[in-house]
Order: C-alpha cells, then sequence, then structure tokens
C-alpha cells in the first residue's frame, strides 16, 4: 500500500468554510490514501501581558503564575481550542473521501514556532494555512501575509499552501 500523502492543516479558528473545498479541490480525486492533521496553536505571548507583579496587581487576581487562575484560563484555551478543531474535523470529514484520514492536535507556544515543529514531527508533505482575511487591498510583496503567515512561508521544511479568502 502507498505510503499517505501527509498534509498538516493550521486551524486559527477565523477561517472561511470554504477551505474545505479548497482543500478537496487540492486533493482531487483520492486516488492514494491522505493523513490530515488539523493543528490549532494556543499563543502563549497574551499571557505574557498579564501583570503579576506586586506594582501591576491590586488585590487577589490574577494570582501568580501556576495558580488556579492559570489552570481555569489553561481549561479555558484547551475547551476553545477542541471545540474550533471539532468543528473543522466535521467539516473536513464529511466534504473529502473515506481515503482521508484526519487527525487534530492542540498545542501551545508561538504559534509560527509550533507549526514548523508540527509540520517536522510528522513529517508533513505539504503544509496549509489560510491567510487572515484583510480589509482593503492586499498589497504584493512581503506585507501580503501576517506575522505568523510569513514566518511559516520562510521556514517551512514542506511546501507551504497559502488559502486566500476571495472577495465576493
Amino acid at each position: 500500500m502507498n505510503q499517505p500523502l501527509r498534509l498538516l492543516i493550521a486551524i486559527a479558528g477565523g477561517e472561511d468554510p470554504i477551505l474545505v473545498a479548497d482543500v478537496a479541490r487540492l486533493l482531487g480525486p483520492a486516488t492514494q490514501p491522505v493523513a490530515i492533521t488539523l493543528v490549532h496553536v494556543v499563543d502563549i505571548e497574551p499571557r505574557a501581558l498579564l501583570g503579576r507583579g506586586p506594582a501591576v496587581r491590586r488585590g487577589p487576581w490574577p494570582g501568580g503564575p501556576g495558580g488556579l487562575d492559570d489552570r481555569r484560563l489553561e481549561e479555558a484555551e484547551q475547551a476553545a481550542s477542541t471545540a474550533i478543531l471539532a468543528t473543522w474535523h466535521e467539516r473536513f470529514k464529511a466534504s473529502l473521501p473515506d481515503t482521508v484520514t484526519i487527525t487534530d492536535e492542540v498545542r501551545r507556544g508561538h504559534p509560527e514556532h509550533e507549526i514548523i515543529a508540527a509540520t517536522n514531527l510528522i513529517g508533513a508533505d505539504a503544509l496549509v494555512l489560510a491567510a487572515r482575511a484583510r480589509i482593503g487591498p492586499t498589497e504584493p510583496g512581503p506585507r501580503s501575509l501576517g506575522h505568523v503567515a510569513r514566518f511559516v512561508v520562510d521556514h517551512a521544511p514542506a511546501p507551504v499552501i497559502v488559502v486566500r479568502i476571495r472577495s465576493t
């Protein structure tokens, strides 16, 4: 049996549902098995912005790192990530042939670094990113992508397919 084509799809949560049709079109008729890994990264950067020092904090909240508040935030982030991936998993499952297997993975860290690490870990043959919707025209060149997509395009160990939302 053929080795499956390994495809990593980075899901931020705000992608247009047309992404499913774009991936189906990309795969074409499924003559070989395909293994899709949907990855959602919980960005740890906002957590660093929480004031925790005595000069910043007044009162009981937020507590120190690793406390009850951190655990609650992590649980909420995990629940939201799981829900996002479950929605996309069902969308892909309903639209792709049975030769496609889909797995989900939640990672924590800087999205651009975690996407590259996940691509390396699964040995992806290609990586799919959905470009963020922009207001107004997209200018050509390096600023046509956000910082996460730009980093991934520049550092990915596999071909990157950037899917843009079509204007109506």
